[in-house]
């Protein structure tokens, strides 16, 4: 009898005993559910968030690298501007160093001849010819180119011919007519291989290459300048429009 009650105190511990753990099991199974349900609610929240916030920042170099481009362009057509600017510019004083320069070696050449004139058909050529000569220098190149015109037909025989053929095709390159001053340009080292005026002319019809975008030309003709004329004025010239060529040809 004491047995019988002995084993039943202890199946019934042992009952209380499984239950208990099964309780506490259910407890903890019940309790890493909640957990792994509030793991996946943060981890849909987060997927959710986590787009957005990557969309925004998509957004923000998308936008940054729209505003360096646009910058980029900006300046690349502001250097532009500045670098034609500043070649109109050295043109432009390209031009008058040259005229310059040509109008006292003009001046010389015509002291020259004026010495070893005696008829007077020549003197009066003379008069006619300086006097489109002033018409060039203040600009008023239509006129001038009308004058010389007029003196070529004229005065077949002066002595200052090749100058007013030289000037007639320096009105041309003026009004930035280079196919015509070219012409002009070339006809006299044909017509006057002796004149005093061959290596302006030759200079100038490099000059009227590079205008005309013929580069290799330009670069040709004005090399042979250097060569053939070193250490002179023309050749100085040549050696800065080389230099401008090599510059626009980067």
């Amino acid at each position: 009898m004491f047995d019988k009650s002995l084993r039943l105190k202890g199946l019934i511990i042992v009952i209380s005993i499984f239950l208990l753990g099964c309780s506490t099991l259910e407890k903890n199974l019940l309790f890493q559910k909640n957990i792994k349900n509030e793991d996946q609610k943060k981890l849909k929240i987060e997927k959710q968030v986590l787009p957005v916030d990557e969309r925004k920042i998509l957004k923000d170099i998308e936008k940054s690298l729209e505003n360096i481009t646009v910058n980029i362009a900006k300046l690349s057509y502001e250097n532009t501007k500045t670098f034609e600017k500043i070649s109109a510019k050295v043109n432009k004083l390209e031009a008058t160093v040259t005229s310059l320069q040509i109008t006292l070696v003009n001046k010389e050449e015509t002291n020259k001849k004026v010495v070893n004139q005696s008829n007077s058909m020549i003197q009066l050529g003379r008069e006619d010819y300086q006097a489109a000569f002033e018409l060039l220098k203040e600009g008023d190149y239509e006129t001038a180119r009308n004058s010389f015109i007029a003196f070529i037909e004229l005065y077949q025989d002066s002595e200052f011919i090749d100058d007013a053929k030289y000037w007639l095709a320096e009105t041309y390159y003026a009004q930035r007519a280079y196919a015509k001053a070219l012409e002009e340009f070339e006809s006299i080292q044909i017509q006057f291989p002796d004149s005093g005026k061959i290596p302006e002319t030759i200079l100038k019809t490099g000059f009227c290459y590079f205008e005309l975008d013929d580069f290799e030309q330009a670069k040709e003709i004005l090399n042979l300048v250097t060569r053939q004329y070193p250490n002179t004025s023309v050749a100085r010239l040549a050696v800065q429009k080389l230099k401008t060529i090599n510059s626009a040809s980067q």
